[in-house]
């Protein structure tokens, strides 16, 4: 029964992703950034044909969000995950929501987004619950960190959505964006068809020094890299940050920790960090990574993680 249940959340999604699994039939051509050991667990080659296409054709930008392919990777956020991400934002009542419909999902029609109907003081909005995580994250970011973010990092950036959310509901001066080189054009074109507060810049972590950041944030993104990759992104960017927050879904148990970066070695190479739990809990070895932060807020709205 659970099995039909989360087919019949997202039908679309998982009927195309059960073809692709069990019948072996490529979407398209595969496209890929980098050499098979260095390669994260999202660049699977589905996911850079989808964002090629879109940067080719009008119509494939107009629709990306709702690509099985790309939804695979991204904006595969369920409605149930959604409220749950909403219920945690409104409990807060530090005004993000609001915000957030004069801009975020005023600007969420590009590309667009699955939408469900979710309900706040007796009326229903349509909202994309992928987008309703992108604004717990900026309620987390705005908590701890405090609105005036400065000079941003982020690892791992998609279309460039937690980038809008954050540069519409926090101070952001500039964001700096790692992603492949692919990922970066299609980050710059969804950025650019909108009006930014700040400014941003995309980048690979080729075409990067070392250089020191105000904080740096990852979506899974850096988890998910292989173990080389990650010491380079430690090396440039993360040891760099007088801040971090990281969702990370690696270096405890499970086997997507195989070939990273434990959790002993990021506690040796990282500024000195607290563990908290993901909520809500989208794997059983997810945990949050956070350092320079405001620890009563901490420990108001988060929940430390017990760690081996």
């Amino acid at each position: 029964m659970s099995k039909l249940s989360n087919f019949l959340k997202d039908p679309v999604l998982n009927f195309n992703v059960a073809i692709k699994r069990h019948l072996s039939l490529p979407l398209r051509q595969k496209v890929f950034a980098h050499k098979v050991e260095f390669r994260s667990e999202s660049e699977n080659g589905n996911y850079g044909s989808v964002v090629v296409e879109a940067l080719k054709n009008q119509n494939s930008f107009d629709n990306f969000k709702r690509n099985p392919a790309y939804r695979e990777i991204l904006e595969h956020v369920n409605q149930d995950q959604g409220q749950k991400y909403l219920d945690i934002v409104l409990s807060r009542n530090d005004g993000l929501f609001d915000a957030a419909l004069e801009s975020v999902f005023e600007l969420d029609q590009v590309g667009n987004p699955v939408k469900f109907n979710y309900t706040v003081r007796n009326r229903q909005y349509l909202l994309s619950p992928t987008t309703l995580r992108y604004l717990k994250v900026a309620s987390d970011i705005n908590g701890l960190f405090g609105s005036q973010v400065g000079r941003i990092a982020e690892v791992g950036c998609g279309y460039g959505g937690q980038a809008l959310v954050n540069d519409q509901l926090l101070q952001v001066n500039t964001a700096i964006l790692f992603d492949l080189p692919f990922v970066n054009s299609l980050i710059s074109r969804y950025l650019n068809s909108m009006l930014l507060n700040g400014a941003f810049r995309t980048t690979t972590i080729n075409e990067s020094n070392a250089e020191n950041y105000d904080l740096v944030i990852s979506n899974y993104a850096f988890s998910e890299l292989p173990s080389a990759l990650q010491m380079i992104y430690i090396k440039k960017v993360l040891a760099c940050s007088k801040c971090g927050y990281l969702t990370m879904n690696s270096g405890l148990l499970g086997n997507r920790s195989i070939g990273k970066v434990s959790l002993k070695q990021l506690r040796e190479l990282l500024p000195s960090f607290e563990i908290y739990e993901e909520e809500p809990n989208t794997y059983q070895f997810n945990y949050i990574i956070v350092w320079g932060h405001n620890k009563s807020f901490a420990d108001k709205y988060l929940t430390l993680k017990q760690t081996p």
